[in-house]
């Protein structure tokens, strides 16, 4: 059981501190963020929540606080122990959470984005055990940082941090459309065995090929998706939870 507190990341003396350091490195990039005065920080889509990550890895002070934007697991524990920072279901709320690397095809979703993430998989892949099948196989990519590269669409590429990135072959992932569950028990996502037995929905691409690289995120209804496109989408309900380990 998860006994730590979680937080929405808020405009206060951290939010700030965190947002400034995060734009001097990601500054004219779409992982840059408006600096605010009051309030919950929007529109925090994934390549800023990438940004945010990054931030605190290279900075010796913010990992002093020990505080990290929450993992897909700790989310979900934290919903079956009804302990999220706030209910998603009383306002429009999205988190996205995670990266899903289905294949490196240049037909797929963010193609060049795939290619770095995988490039840096590779590279890492004795510290992140994963065999050269695995990198092959369709992964859950937690909590991957950001590199500013000018060649990419967005200024940003996707890499692993060492020793905060995880990345897991799940099983789930080799299914298409869309099955019920109830909790993402097995690193965030439900396991194969417990799809088609609860209230929310999965929501996967309907193709089995050519998919690319693709978001998880969970809306305020609590359904999961594992099957967005976009990179930076620009959702103002969009959130970040943080979560001290």
């Amino acid at each position: 059981m998860l006994k730590a507190e979680s937080f929405i990341l808020t405009y206060n003396d951290f939010g700030k501190e965190l947002i400034r350091k995060s734009n001097e490195t990601f500054k004219n990039t779409k992982a840059e963020i408006p600096l605010g005065n009051q309030g919950e920080v929007p529109n925090l889509y994934i390549l800023k929540r990438l940004a945010l990550i990054t931030t605190i890895y290279n900075n010796q002070q913010l990992r002093s606080y020990n505080v990290w934007p929450i993992t897909p697991l700790q989310s979900e524990l934290l919903l079956k122990q009804d302990r999220l920072p706030k209910n998603p279901g009383v306002y429009w709320w999205e988190e996205d959470l995670a990266l899903i690397l289905y294949d490196r095809s240049t037909k797929g979703t963010n193609p060049k984005e795939a290619k770095a993430l995988y490039e840096s998989l590779k590279q890492h892949k004795q510290e992140l055990k994963l065999t050269d099948s695995d990198l092959e196989s369709r992964l859950l990519i937690i909590s991957p940082g950001l590199e500013v590269d000018q060649d990419m669409p967005h200024k940003v590429k996707p890499i692993v941090l060492p020793g905060i990135t995880t990345a897991y072959v799940h099983p789930v992932l080799k299914k298409t459309g869309n099955c019920k569950f109830e909790y993402g028990l097995e690193q965030g996502l439900p396991s194969v065995n417990d799809l088609n037995k609860g209230t929310r929905t999965l929501y996967m691409p309907e193709e089995n090929k050519d998919i690319g690289l693709r978001v998880v995120y969970r809306v305020w209804n609590l359904d999961l998706s594992v099957r967005d496109r976009s990179l930076a989408d620009s959702h103002a309900g969009g959130r970040v939870s943080f979560f001290s380990p």
